[in-house]
């Protein structure tokens, strides 16, 4: 866009954007015609040429980057409030939310590495029990800490 453009009062970005844009491709589809045996080609190649061009200037423009980030932002706190809401509603009708399901796996997931390690250490005790009834010596104890679970 250029400068003189810009300054017009009450003129929509937008429009300026795509009037310059259409401006720009008729004057350079123009000046190059006679040199391109096919006009329909050529005039094809400056239009997406021009339009590459002027989608990239207005995709780095720093409105566009605002409207972006706003749009963004507006996103995630309407993905919070509906998350809010949800979790809200589930503790209002007395239902587990996900949150609270996800605590229960991690208690049961601890509650299941403090069995398997009694276990484990009941296993060497009784190792070490059947080894002394039968007069072989004690073999020695190893404390080994429970494999931790694959993430499924």
């Amino acid at each position: 866009m250029s400068k003189g453009d810009a300054a017009a009062p009450g003129s929509d970005p937008f429009t300026q954007f795509w009037t310059d844009a259409m401006g720009r491709m008729a004057a350079a589809g123009a000046a190059s015609a006679g040199s391109n045996p096919d006009p329909a080609e050529q005039m094809r190649r400056t239009f997406f040429s021009a339009l590459a061009e002027y989608s990239d200037q207005y995709m780095r423009s720093e409105q566009f980057l605002k409207a972006m980030k706003q749009t963004l932002d507006n996103s995630l706190a309407l993905k919070q409030q509906i998350n809010q809401f949800l979790t809200q509603s589930l503790q209002s009708a007395q239902m587990p939310s996900r949150s609270d399901t996800d605590h229960i796996v991690l208690l049961l997931r601890g509650l299941e590495d403090r069995v398997m390690g009694k276990l484990e250490e009941l296993s060497n005790r009784v190792e070490a029990l059947e080894a002394h009834r039968n007069g072989a010596p004690e073999p020695k104890r190893k404390k080994s800490k429970p494999q931790p679970r694959s993430k499924q």
